[in-house]
């Protein structure tokens, strides 16, 4: 009895490491899958020929990546303040308040340093369908949320 035992508590350990790897696995997939949607459409939007592709790329995503990182930032800085404000003195909350002036102002700054970027390499009406594109595709995902939500 204490063999069959092990043996269920290990079946079960497997089981749910596999769960696991196939939840993991599958949240790449999707992450792999909104990328080249991303890249599908901004180079639709945009009109990128493959010249400026090559180039606008690694400039993008170094961007992007920068840009996430200030928010995922920001977005737990926010979430701690949200959580403990209770207990804050007028102080400390001076210091988030000011905290999240200063995240946005990074990303002011961060859009303009790329928008230079972004201008070296494509003509500026191209550079205006970047920002358009970003807030068409937010759109789209937020669609085809929306659209998945209803199929369930």
């Amino acid at each position: 009895m204490k063999i069959f035992t092990s043996f269920i508590f290990v079946l079960s350990f497997v089981i749910s490491g596999l769960h696991s790897n196939a939840q993991e696995s599958n949240k790449v997939s999707k992450e792999q899958q909104i990328k080249a949607q991303k890249i599908a459409f901004f180079t639709d939007k945009i009109g990128l020929t493959p010249e400026e592709a090559e180039k606008f790329w690694p400039i993008y995503n170094n961007y992007w990546e920068r840009k996430n990182n200030i928010i995922a930032n920001r977005k737990e800085t926010m979430t701690y303040f949200a959580n403990n404000s209770g207990n804050m003195s007028e102080k400390e909350m001076f210091q988030y308040a000011d905290s999240y002036i200063n995240y946005e102002m990074q990303l002011a700054e961060l859009l303009a340093e790329y928008h230079e970027k972004f201008e070296k390499i494509l003509p500026i009406n191209k550079v205006m369908k970047i920002y358009l594109a970003d807030y068409e595709f937010k759109a789209y995902l937020l669609q085809k949320i929306r659209g998945s939500d209803k199929d369930e």
